[in-house]
């Protein structure tokens, strides 16, 4: 089991910027963790305080019980960068052999646990070319499976799949994931594509200007919309409706969306829309994203004020 812990984290540059104030939580036993907020809101100041690159101004952290400069060198943590330079005149597996002879395996322990990595991130046959020679997309895969060696415990991870086609960041996911479940891993992602993990992530840290606002599962974020279900209904002509069921709701031409708070009230909506068959030309049901919760969040911070948490 792995169990991070914060305790009124602040951090304050030299040049007088507040990167972090007051920032707190604990994760136990949980397997995936969304990171996330507007540039600028302290998220890699987080994460290089918990891999101890730097230290806090004030507060603690811990790793097991461990400050994170001992966990760093207990070798917990895999870290993938969101930028970092690559050895670019050494092929793939001369690079990631490099790597893990730093990380203290012996040369027998380093070949094997190179041609896993290979193997997972589908580099064989790449595995001999040099780095200089291949693509953005598969640098980044590269960065990403260096991560993974070693088989640390935490993996910290900025923007694996930024750049990478749908296919190839649905991939990697499933590798991600396996390997959080088969070695008991806990990952920290941060990450723009929220809404592609909301579905296997266990928490949600959302920063905002330093502060951590947020810190919950993704189903509390989502109900933060006030609505469960979005309902858009596209009629024939310009038909007046009768008071519809549902109080939230908005129409513009012969368009309307419904904003429906729970299943019971997605019922009365449904039979609504049976009376008026004849006026439906179509319809869809969606539900929000987190990105959508999201950014309703920091809307609501931006229009009342910084101080409040949700």
């Amino acid at each position: 089991m792995v169990e991070i812990r914060c305790e009124d984290l602040w951090k304050i540059y030299g040049s007088g910027t507040v990167a972090l104030r007051g920032v707190s939580f604990a994760l136990v036993d949980v397997s995936l963790v969304i990171l996330v907020g507007p540039n600028g809101s302290g998220k890699t100041t987080l994460v290089r305080i918990i891999d101890g690159e730097i230290s806090p101004s004030k507060g603690f952290v811990s790793i097991n019980g461990l400050s994170p400069d001992v966990a760093r060198a207990k070798g917990f943590f895999g870290v993938m960068p969101q930028e970092a330079r690559l050895h670019e005149y050494l092929s793939v597996r001369e690079y990631l052999y490099y790597l893990a002879l730093i990380q203290g395996l012996n040369r027998h322990e380093a070949k094997r646990e190179v041609s896993r990595i290979i193997d997972d991130f589908m580099l064989q046959e790449y595995a001999s070319t040099r780095i200089e020679y291949l693509s953005a997309g598969f640098k980044r895969r590269i960065l990403l499976a260096q991560a993974f060696l070693g088989s640390p415990e935490i993996l910290l991870l900025d923007e694996p799949t930024v750049g990478l086609d749908p296919e190839m960041r649905a991939k990697l996911w499933d590798i991600i994931m396996r390997y959080a479940r088969e070695r008991g891993s806990m990952i920290i992602l941060v990450t723009h594509y929220i809404d592609e993990v909301r579905d296997i992530a266990s928490r949600v840290l959302l920063l905002y200007k330093g502060q951590l606002i947020f810190n919950g599962n993704p189903r509390e974020l989502l109900s933060k919309m006030g609505y469960k279900y979005r309902v858009q209904v596209r009629l024939r002509g310009s038909k007046a409706l009768e008071t519809p069921p549902l109080r939230l709701h908005y129409r513009s031409g012969d368009v309307i969306e419904f904003y429906v708070v729970d299943e019971e009230e997605l019922i009365k909506l449904l039979n609504y829309l049976v009376s008026l068959r004849d006026w439906v030309s179509e319809f869809s049901i969606d539900r929000p994203s987190l990105e959508e919760s999201y950014l309703r969040l920091i809307k609501l911070l931006e229009g009342g004020g910084s101080g409040q948490h949700l």
